[in-house]
């Protein structure tokens, strides 16, 4: 359903923190450091002192209604830190005394807080208290469609950080495991917790979704949440048309194929690979979650081969960023479509034809890859494009390397003498 006129309203802050408000599963812990929690209550204080008849706004929540509770989509790290600030104006001793950096953020919010207020008489605080109760308003924003939440999903958070789009995916694919344990809920976001951001996000912008462009010729300017849907995957539910029930039958049957296989003819790894491929369609609920497992742990040790083969030219050096990115996004989809087999030459040829593009020009940035990986001026040029189509990983060595361009060949000597043997057709 679309939000109803009714479902946009301005509400005081104490009315809203007196109803069901509940924190989803999917949502990012609290990560308010104390000096964003100080700079809420100064914004507060100062409010409070130029006090007039119009009231303080503090941005917009959304949430969306079911079950007889009001799960937060956006604003969570706003309401956590009013909440606590409204215990402490009004004495709760919820927490313990003492804190040190390594405390969770909360923790560390609460006696920052605390500490801050402690000098406050009385009646100030009794006084704070009400204004922020009465005087103070958040407009809320109530559906009962989920997908509506996240549609109208503010990004510009009251001083928080906004939702990135692997964060939305996770929402969406928690919302897939409805029928699954709480246990089996809790332990999936425990694990994808545990994950730094930074990881996830790398994964996903860099890799998972270069390579779903690049591999079909597009261009990948940059992995937003406008482009979530390619990783929504399919839902077992409704009328599915007939390849989604292929992909739906042939992803759960994997493993049990897999167990059918000889010793030694396969792994853990190539059984993963075959039910993971990046161009095929993802089963929604649980097995998002496993593949970005499983896809963190083959991307960690395909770039430990990538740098250890790259030597002195890895990413550790910014000129090389680019070049080696593309070199090993082009590793990854190469492995997870023909393994390990023809590896050493595969690697060889891609290093080249990805490298030697910081032969040819004096400087690379993001559009020479994209071009370059997407086949732009040839298609025969992408080893993405070819690897969509290719039934083997031989078609590989069919890739064109062009020669460099002598004019800028001379800044990058040792790089050219490096890359020459197979920098061939």
């Amino acid at each position: 359903m679309a939000i109803k006129n009714t479902g946009v309203s301005a509400v005081s802050v104490g009315t809203l923190l007196e109803q069901k408000l509940r924190i989803p599963a999917y949502q990012r812990p609290y990560r308010w450091s104390p000096a964003t929690a100080l700079q809420l209550l100064d914004d507060l204080s100062d409010a409070q002192a130029r006090s007039n008849d119009v009231p303080y706004v503090l941005g917009a929540v959304i949430l969306h209604e079911q079950d007889g509770w009001l799960d937060v989509v956006d604003g969570q790290q706003r309401l956590l830190t009013l909440r606590m600030l409204f215990a402490v104006l009004q004495s709760e001793n919820l927490l313990p005394d003492g804190h040190g950096k390594d405390d969770p953020p909360v923790l560390q919010v609460w006696q920052t807080l605390r500490h801050r207020l402690a000098s406050l008489a009385g009646p100030k605080k009794a006084r704070l208290h009400d204004f922020i109760s009465n005087r103070c308003q958040l407009v809320r924003v109530v559906t009962d469609d989920v997908d509506e939440a996240f549609r109208v999903f503010d990004s510009q958070n009251y001083r928080g950080k906004p939702l990135a789009p692997h964060d939305l995916l996770k929402a969406h694919h928690l919302r897939e495991m409805r029928s699954e344990s709480t246990e089996i809920q809790a332990a999936v976001v425990k694990t994808w917790e545990s994950t730094p951001d930074e990881a996830l996000n790398r994964l996903f912008s860099i890799f998972l979704y270069r390579i779903a462009r690049w591999s079909r010729g597009e261009s990948a300017p940059g992995f937003s949440v406008h482009d979530i849907g390619m990783f929504k995957g399919i839902a077992r539910k409704g009328a599915l048309a007939p390849f989604e029930r292929y992909h739906l039958a042939a992803q759960a049957a994997t493993p049990l194929l897999m167990a059918w296989v000889a010793p030694g003819a396969s792994d853990e790894r190539d059984a993963a690979r075959s039910r993971f491929q990046l161009d095929a369609p993802l089963v929604a609920g649980r097995p998002f979650f496993e593949m970005v497992s499983f896809m963190l742990e083959e991307l960690a040790t395909l770039e430990r081969e990538a740098k250890q083969h790259a030597g002195p030219f890895d990413n550790s050096r910014s000129r090389y960023r680019y070049v080696y990115e593309l070199f090993a996004a082009a590793l990854l989809y190469y492995t997870n479509k023909f393994g390990n087999n023809g590896l050493p030459q595969a690697r060889n040829k891609l290093f080249a034809w990805a490298y030697v593009l910081r032969v040819q020009m004096a400087r690379v940035q993001f559009a020479s890859i994209d071009n370059r990986a997407r086949g732009k001026d040839d298609a025969a040029a992408s080893p993405f494009v070819l690897m969509r189509n290719a039934v083997t990983g031989q078609a590989i060595q069919r890739l064109t390397v062009r020669e460099p361009v002598p004019y800028h060949a001379e800044h990058e000597k040792e790089l050219l003498t490096f890359i020459q043997p197979t920098s061939t057709p």
